[in-house]
């Protein structure tokens, strides 16, 4: 009895493996040999230099930076315009994407022959994706390869120009022709081929410049295998030894070696050449690595680091104070509330600090100036306090001495010394020096120029010329000049008896001034005090 034919047969069904690492499953040597092929991650990744850096981030149970850049990487590919790619949202951006995927009727990894669809695995699951095991993980990273190898234009681009595929003949072609792929798009290039195959048919098999060697058994059997035989560089070195250890002996004459043999031999021989390279590639990722652990240690040290984060509430303390003084200060509270009085001084209205209430500060509290008394500056002990804070007179060594009114007066520019007049005093009875524009010994004081009108607030201090004048000025009567050549008698009007304009000056120094002018004389006046 037989059973009718094709009844309940079955596809081709691989075993589910058994590996306890993710680099015995083939799945991480094909995401990370995609990633090395058509993204730009690999050198832009901090962390991701080598498939054991994929595979670490693998087995974590928590936001791996590495997977988080990889998963956006790959959802950007599928859709460039999808949003909401962060760490905390990228788990539920996976699961959104890829159930568009299926509810299409494409197989996927996840088909179920008994529903006849795909299966979303990210129903019913909590805590996301970086929550589950590595084999999860694993998965929905290659499903993401295949539907991108499938789907995404960027990814189908290359693959394409590499092997000549041209789509939509019949439309006219936009822009230039199609240029020749560069030696990393290259169908060698973007192919994932082993290596090399020793004399028992085993695949090696090489994802980049890393000492990490895979091993396989025929890939087109269900029964094939598939484990890591190398991840250092002396685990690197061992592979060569056994191969070499298990080549085929030398030929004798007249043999000839057979295709196995032969590509044993090849393998040795690739494998050795790819020494020189391995090192350098431990070197970059060395360096790069020290830089990492560098930028962590700085990045800690900033955090331990005390910085100013907000103004300082104490303000610098350079007084001495005795012991009194310093524990009435500790006393103080930090919330410090003050309601300020107003005083008047000076007719406004101004904010004095109350004495009473607590300050943050901690410099003594000023007091009003109607409580001041000498006793209470004394532990100030010679330091500069204004007399608007109260101080005492003799604490007040900040404050200038009171000035007097002084007065720019007209002078000759010469720079020989000045005899007095004698008479220096006003009409009107008042003593010059003091008046409130006290004269110097060299000046005297009239109530009129010539020329000039009269004025009750206003007096005129003239410094005469060196050697002209030889008696007292009448303050009302003409201005007589007298020097060694000539003598010339001026009257009111600043004229000598020829009608004559004669301006006083001195012939030395060809310097003059003009009573006669219509403008003020040099110089500047000052009021004078009425009376």
């Amino acid at each position: 009895m037989s059973t009718a034919p094709g009844a309940d047969k079955k596809g081709h069904i691989c075993p589910p493996s058994n590996a306890k690492h993710p680099s015995d499953r083939w799945e991480s040597l094909f995401v990370y040999s995609f990633i090395c092929k058509f993204t730009s991650l690999r050198g832009k990744t901090e962390g991701l230099e080598t498939p054991m850096d994929l595979e670490n981030a693998l087995l974590s149970r928590e936001p791996e930076p590495i997977l988080t850049k990889v998963l956006t990487q790959f959802i950007l590919n599928l859709k460039p315009q999808t949003r909401n790619l962060s760490a905390d949202q990228i788990s539920t951006t996976v699961a959104s994407v890829l159930s568009e995927y299926f509810k299409s009727s494409e197989r996927t990894i996840f088909w179920n022959d008994d529903l006849h669809k795909n299966v979303d695995p990210f129903e019913g699951l909590e805590g996301g994706f970086f929550a589950t095991d590595w084999d999860f993980k694993l998965k929905i990273l290659r499903q993401l390869v295949e539907l991108q190898l499938s789907h995404a234009p960027e990814i189908k681009a290359p693959i394409d120009r590499a092997w000549g595929v041209v789509h939509n003949k019949h439309k006219k072609k936009d822009g230039a022709a199609i240029t020749q792929p560069n030696d990393s798009q290259t169908q060698e290039a973007l192919q994932l081929i082993p290596i090399g195959q020793d004399s028992q048919r085993k695949r090696y098999w090489i994802a980049d410049d890393s000492p990490r060697i895979y091993v396989s058994t025929n890939p087109w059997k269900i029964t094939a295998t598939f484990q890591t035989v190398a991840s250092t560089r002396e685990e690197y070195i061992t592979t060569i030894e056994q191969l070499k250890s298990s080549a085929p002996p030398a030929l004798k004459k007249g043999q000839k070696r057979t295709r196995l043999e032969l590509a044993h031999l090849a393998l040795i021989s690739d494998l050795e050449l790819r020494v020189e390279a391995i090192d350098a590639e431990l070197a970059r990722v060395q360096r790069v690595r020290k830089k990492i652990e560098q930028r962590k240690v700085l990045l800690a040290q900033a955090e331990l680091r005390e910085t100013r984060t907000r103004k300082r509430t104490q303000r610098p303390d350079y007084v001495e104070y005795n012991d009194d003084d310093i524990g009435a200060m500790e006393q103080d509270d930090d919330d410090y509330k003050e309601e300020p009085e107003e005083e008047e001084f000076g007719g406004r209205s101004r904010r004095v600090a109350s004495t009473t209430q607590q300050r943050r500060s901690t410099r003594a509290v000023v007091v009003n100036k109607r409580e001041s008394s000498v006793e209470s500056w004394s532990h100030w002990r010679g330091e500069r306090r204004s007399s608007r804070l109260g101080a005492s007179p003799d604490m007040q060594l900040d404050e200038p001495p009171p000035k007097r009114v002084r007065t720019e007066v007209a002078r000759a520019h010469s720079t020989e010394a000045l005899q007095p007049i004698n008479g220096n005093s006003l009409s009107n009875g008042k003593n010059a020096r003091s008046s409130a524009a006290a004269l110097k010994a060299t000046e005297y004081a009239v109530e009129k120029l010539p020329g000039k009108k009269k004025s009750k607030f206003w007096i005129y201090a003239v410094e005469p010329i060196q050697g002209t004048i030889n008696s007292g000025l009448p303050v009302d009567g003409d201005l007589s000049v007298n020097d060694s050549t000539s003598s010339t008698t001026l009257n009111g009007n600043g004229t000598d008896s020829s009608g004559r304009h004669t301006p006083i000056y001195d012939r030395d120094e060809d310097k003059h001034m003009d009573y006669d002018r219509p403008s003020e004389p040099e110089g500047s006046l000052s009021p004078m005090d009425s009376a």
